[in-house]
């Protein structure tokens, strides 16, 4: 007969196992189907907490056409936006708009009161310091805008020798053509349709900003002028999120690439802008 003290280890010993087994099997247990769920395909963190409200909250000026701006029944549409829909049905969510000034965009993203940034907002180095960003949904560059009649500009450096206007401080217009310089006179103007209205009226020769912006003015207004051959400064254009959201990452990433594949960023492209993206 077994001695009591040793009933007693062994009791020990098997609860002991139990425990292990109990511990090391977690992440192999079975899922409703009956097979065994690693849980790697399982939604986490963000991307759990949008599809159990059923809604993505994304976070935008709202007023930066081609990107994203107001129709007549003040929603939101244009390339983001069309982005925004296809990245909300691949999640089987729909889309809250939260509309606010374009600096408030990243502030609020790393601060969580949302969940994405769709905005027209460029990849750049200073960014991805302190946020992720998907599968560029579209490539900007700087361009000369220019009656089709004129000849000799292939590409923005052509601007020296002529009267340009460009957008008072812009990043795509005012600094490029000051950094190239050698202009005949640089012409600054408050707003991008002020520009345009001198140069249809002849009062500057070109004008320096970005290609989406004027591809949707040429499409829309503008059908006697045309872009530069080539840009410069290009960048691309992606949806912003906080950085760690691996998994909300992942998903947008997918939506996005799918897309690719059926042809939707040339056909996104050539909604908006008339033509395809240079990258």
């Amino acid at each position: 007969m077994m001695k009591k003290s040793s009933v007693i280890v062994l009791s020990l010993m098997l609860t002991f196992a139990l425990l292990l087994a109990a511990c090391s099997g977690g992440s192999s247990a079975p899922s409703a189907n009956g097979k065994a769920d690693s849980g790697a395909g399982s939604a986490k963190g963000l991307l759990a907490d949008i599809k159990k409200r059923g809604t993505i909250v994304i976070a935008t000026s709202g007023n930066n056409a081609p990107t994203i701006f107001p129709n007549e029944k003040n929603e939101m549409v244009g390339i983001d936006a069309d982005w925004a829909q296809i990245i909300a049905d691949h999640l089987g969510v729909k889309i809250e708009w939260k509309r606010m000034d374009f600096n408030g965009i990243i502030p609020g993203l790393l601060t969580g009161n949302f969940d994405i940034g769709m905005s027209g907002i460029g990849v750049t180095e200073e960014r991805l310091k302190t946020l992720d960003f998907s599968e560029h949904i579209a490539y900007d560059e700087v361009v000369a805008v220019y009656n089709k009649k004129t000849t000799g500009i292939n590409s923005p450096e052509d601007i020296k020798g002529r009267v340009v206007g460009v957008v008072t401080g812009s990043s795509n217009g005012d600094a490029p053509a000051r950094k190239i310089g050698g202009y005949k006179d640089l012409k600054t103007y408050p707003g991008q349709a002020e520009v345009f209205h001198d140069l249809q009226n002849g009062r500057i020769e070109v004008m320096v900003t970005g290609k989406m912006l004027a591809g949707h003015w040429i499409k829309t207004e503008g059908k006697d002028y045309t872009v530069s051959p080539k840009g410069m400064e290009g960048r691309k254009l992606a949806v912003a999120m906080k950085k760690g959201e691996t998994d909300l990452k992942a998903a947008i990433d997918e939506a996005i690439q799918n897309a690719k594949k059926q042809g939707k960023y040339d056909e996104i492209a050539k909604k908006w802008l008339g033509s395809t993206f240079s990258q």
